[in-house]
């Protein structure tokens, strides 16, 4: 019992002074705060300026968009095929947490379905 204590006593003081690093952070997030709030503005103004937002969408960029969002729904579809087919494979098996699984599949398809209209 004495050693513990001891050796509790003597650790106390190679800790790094909390407080320091404390203000350190403090002023490292209020620096990064400053700086989100100023730039956006700038950004925008620069874009406006030199035409960005102006015009129609430009056709390799609108083609390339569409053809990931083809990709992303196919690998979707066949994430969901094989999260049904591992769900009823714990049925058949009888596994004590097939429902709880199921409810929570269920929950996050809802979810993904309604997900535009979450966003709008």
């Amino acid at each position: 019992m004495a050693l513990t204590v001891r050796r509790a006593l003597a650790c106390r003081g190679r800790r790094p002074p909390v407080l320091l690093l404390t203000v350190a952070m403090l002023c490292g997030v209020l620096i990064a705060c400053g700086v989100l709030a100023v730039s956006p503005d700038a950004h925008a103004h620069a874009l406006q300026a030199a035409g960005a937002f102006k015009g129609q969408a430009i056709s390799g960029i609108a083609n390339f968009v569409k053809k990931i969002e083809g990709n992303l729904v196919w690998l979707g579809g066949t994430s969901m095929g094989l999260v049904i087919a591992v769900v009823g494979i714990m049925f058949m098996a009888g596994h004590s947490r097939a429902h709880d699984v199921a409810i929570k599949t269920l929950v996050g398809l809802a979810i993904l379905a309604s997900i535009s209209g979450i966003v709008a």
